[in-house]
This record gives C-alpha cells, sequence and structure tokens, in this order.
C-alpha cells in the first residue's frame, strides 16, 4: 500500500497483531528483532528475557516499533512508531 494510514487503521493493525519489531541503538550497533506484543490503545507491552536488546534498550532507551500485515505483494500495512523503555 502506498500512502498513509488514518488513526482507525493504525489501531486496527495494532490491536489485531501479537509479533512486531523492536529495533533499538547502542554503542554504534543496530538491532532490530521480532517481538511478542499487546497493545492497549496507548502503549505497547512487550516480553522478553534478559539478552541483547534488553541491554541494548537500558544503554538506549528510545526505540522504533514495527507491526506490518501482508495480503499479497501490492496490499500491505505497516505502521511505525518511535518511543522510550518503561520498565
Amino acid at each position: 500500500m502506498l500512502g498513509n494510514l488514518n488513526s482507525r487503521q493504525i489501531e486496527h493493525v495494532l490491536q489485531s497483531l501479537i509479533i512486531g519489531r523492536i529495533g533499538c541503538h547502542a554503542d554504534n550497533k543496530t538491532y532490530v528483532v521480532p517481538v511478542t506484543y499487546a497493545y492497549d490503545g496507548t502503549y505497547v507491552y512487550g516480553h522478553t528475557k534478559e539478552g541483547l536488546k534488553i541491554e541494548m534498550m537500558r544503554k538506549n532507551p528510545s526505540v522504533c516499533f514495527e507491526v506490518d500485515v501482508m495480503e499479497n505483494m501490492s496490499n500491505w500495512r505497516s505502521v511505525i512508531a518511535w518511543g522510550n523503555l518503561k520498565n
């Protein structure tokens, strides 16, 4: 899909999926990894164990979160959000 999603479409994508990708950056390295998540209409919640992404997000809590749904090569939607890690 080319163009922008409206607020209703963004909410639908975020509410209907359970796997997204979180991007973090620390020590001159960028890391993007899939995560399971829940969305409550305001916040994205993830659950993980200790590892590289947690270590990096503690150093730099600024993150990018992305989800996409693809029906076929010409019909897809993607949502990208920026925020901060909260423990």
